[in-house]
């Protein structure tokens, strides 16, 4: 059954009603007086979080212009750039999370005309090896703070790393099987439905064009990974930069640690539009595993982060306005 028009409106209307509510709930939880201070403490160093974020930034976008195989040739890398950036923060304000994020780059790719199944299989690679990265650094500062002892004195389990790799094992075995799915799958339960047929051919170009890219661009795949590594550790100095600003000794492993934690606490709370209260959660949890439990030092570090995010999310409104004035212009 195909969606009218008028649906289609009627559907973004909600949607966008939806995100700008959200958004509202996100900034009235920001305090101003909180944010006044920690700005105040912070001073011109608050430009070089901004900074970091963009290199970040930026570094994920390069991460899947190569996950777009030949296809990167006819899109510009800050075009790119916008469209991520676009994509990311609305994700932040929506229930699917990463995944709403996801499905509005491949609709923001559509006027570039490359293959869908490519567009899909970008989104999809790119995805997988932000993921990937993320869990080695996550499991690698597990590792640190165990080999130095710094989770002695926490109520955390001695064998939480033995947990933490059993999990991932069970993680990479599923993702192995995935990637074995044989195509007979597909004709056992394809049966004679014509949507399901129409899905389960779409589905499976988009799997071959995955497949293809592993295959052939092995180069690219390392460049990607290597991309979305970088963009994790720069994007860690966010925690340095704050706490070295406030006055705080910490070092670039500490602040590595900091991020992954708080990275993992919010992917728990995903479901929660813009992670109200779960980000604020990981900080204090973070903060105290390495030994800064001061609640000052916490509500300074999570209203300077919140800031940092608020800034970053109206540079990704005006993004989406600039977007859709475009396209308006070229009806």
């Amino acid at each position: 059954m195909k969606i009218s028009p008028r649906s289609i409106k009627i559907i973004k209307a909600v949607l966008l009603v939806s995100v700008l509510i959200l958004l509202w709930q996100y900034v009235k939880v920001i305090d101003p007086a909180e944010v006044k201070a920690a700005l105040m403490k912070a001073g011109a160093g608050f430009g070089w979080m901004i900074l970091s974020t963009f290199v970040a930034y930026s570094l994920a976008t390069l991460g899947w212009w190569y996950c777009l195989s030949d296809a990167r040739k006819g899109i510009p890398k800050a075009g790119l750039f916008v469209i991520r950036h676009v994509c990311e923060t609305f994700g932040m304000f929506t229930p699917a999370s990463v995944a709403g994020g996801d499905m509005l780059k491949i609709v923001l790719l559509k006027p570039y005309a490359i293959n869908p199944p490519t567009v899909v299989a970008s989104v999809v690679v790119s995805r997988l090896l932000m993921i990937t990265s993320q869990v080695c650094l996550l499991l690698s500062a597990i590792a640190w703070l165990l080999f130095n002892h710094k989770l002695d004195s926490e109520p955390w389990p001695s064998h939480s790393l033995a947990i933490i790799a059993v999990v991932c094992a069970v993680l990479a075995a599923g993702f192995y099987g995935l990637v074995k799915f044989r195509r007979s799958m597909w004709l056992k339960y394809a049966g004679t439905n014509a949507k399901w047929l129409r899905f389960r051919s779409r589905m499976m170009e988009v799997w071959l064009e995955i497949s293809r890219f592993y295959r052939q661009y092995p180069k690219e795949l390392a460049i990607a990974f290597t991309l979305f590594t970088s963009h994790w550790i720069i994007g860690s100095l966010e925690f340095y930069i704050i706490l070295k600003l406030l006055g705080y000794p910490i070092s670039l492993v500490d602040s590595l640690v900091l991020d992954m934690g708080v990275i993992a606490v919010k992917a728990a709370g995903a479901f929660i539009p813009g992670q109200l209260g779960v980000e604020e959660l990981g900080n204090k949890m973070m903060l105290s595993l390495i030994g800064f439990a001061s609640i000052p030092l916490w509500i300074s570090v999570s209203a300077l982060r919140r800031t940092r995010q608020l800034f970053w999310i109206l540079v990704g409104v005006l993004l989406y306005s600039i977007i859709i004035h475009k396209k308006k212009s070229t009806v």
